[in-house]
């Protein structure tokens, strides 16, 4: 699949996001500079201390150092005991926000059996490839000011409960602890007298929404796709396979994605790899503002290369940029120059306020 890849490299938060050749956003990597070394990425390779079994005879918990404690799942590896130091891949990146931390899941790594293990749980080797651009075709790179204003865009896209389909009608889109449901509604669509076609053309503009949301938005587990009713064998079929279809191409490998029931509903699982956005998102409050005033300030100053920038945040905001933890203040000077103002707004929290003069 050939895409533009964005990069939003902002003080505070890398942003990336994948365009299709619609110009649709369809992955996106967050990573914020507080998070640097702080968890465990997809394909690593780590040295981790085996600690206690999962109940039910479900696999072991592994301590690897930074993040949650890892899963490694059933094996039959004698050296797989208690205390043990092994080297392990990531085959999935932790996740959970609202619903609990859930811990990377692992698999043992192939190592020389000369390599002599660490004393404590550390990294081995990053990953050999980016996952964000795997099995694509970068033709062309975007930054600057039109990365930052498409990389917003996107996570709003990513974000929303409803997606406006073409034409009119939309898919809503619930995340719950167990699955992901989607619904596809009509709404204010027009259509001919023939109902068929009409749930033909919907759900096929839905199918397509559908796969491009799920990579979007990093989505991993089970789906459940509640499409408008068709009769016909053969439409049923057609939408199944185009949903299956565009969901590989998005996805970069295929999924198990069955027929429809008789109700109409479509399900799917997705190998979970890479960490929901709503978790690379869901920074604290303090720090979430911080890093949205942060590229604000970044944005003004290099619109005005004369003017001096002034924001203005939350108290908790104020105190979070205050203290610094990132090194945010040399990273700013460095790029448009130590000419800020930063105040923390009286009463209740509000929207960041940026301006410059």
């Amino acid at each position: 699949m050939k895409a533009r890849l964005v990069i939003d490299d902002a003080v505070g938060e890398r942003r990336r996001v994948l365009l299709d050749e619609q110009g649709l956003p369809f992955r996106i990597s967050v990573e914020r500079w507080s998070e640097k070394g702080r968890r465990v990425l997809l394909d690593q390779v780590r040295w981790g201390r085996v600690k206690a079994r999962i109940p039910g005879n479900r696999g072991w918990f592994v301590d690897l150092g930074v993040g949650p404690d890892g899963v490694v799942e059933p094996t039959r590896a004698a050296r797989v005991v208690e205390g043990a130091m092994l080297a392990f891949r990531v085959k999935s990146e932790a996740w959970g926000g609202t619903w609990g931390n859930k811990g990377p899941v692992l698999s043992l790594a192939d190592m020389s059996p000369n390599a002599m293990p660490a004393k404590e749980p550390v990294l081995h080797a990053e990953a050999s490839d980016d996952a964000l651009v795997s099995g694509v075709e970068v033709i062309a790179t975007i930054t600057g000011a039109e990365a930052r204003t498409i990389a917003d865009a996107a996570i709003d896209d990513a974000l929303a409960a409803a997606v406006e389909l073409t034409g009119g009608g939309n898919i809503g889109i619930d995340l719950t602890r167990a699955a992901t449901v989607i619904d596809v509604d009509g709404a204010a669509r027009k259509g001919g007298g023939d109902a068929e076609r009409f749930a033909l053309e919907l759900n096929a503009l839905a199918a397509d929404a559908a796969a491009r949301q799920i990579s979007l938005r990093g989505v991993g587990g089970l789906v459940f796709i509640d499409f408008v009713a068709m009769s016909e064998p053969a439409s049923r079929r057609g939408v199944v396979q185009r949903f299956r279809d565009q969901l590989a191409l998005y996805l970069g490998r295929s999924s198990d994605v069955l027929e429809l029931t008789r109700f109409g509903v479509c399900e799917a699982a997705v190998a979970r790899r890479i960490r929901p956005l709503r978790d690379a998102v869901a920074a604290s409050a303090a720090e979430r503002e911080a890093l949205d005033v942060l590229r604000l300030i970044e944005t003004a100053g290099e619109q005005n290369r004369a003017g001096r920038v002034k924001a203005r945040v939350s108290g908790p905001a104020a105190e979070w940029l205050g203290a610094d933890p990132i090194g945010w203040r040399e990273a700013m000077a460095g790029r448009i120059g130590p000419r800020w103002t930063i105040e923390a707004a009286d009463g209740p929290a509000g929207p960041p306020q940026v301006w410059s003069e």
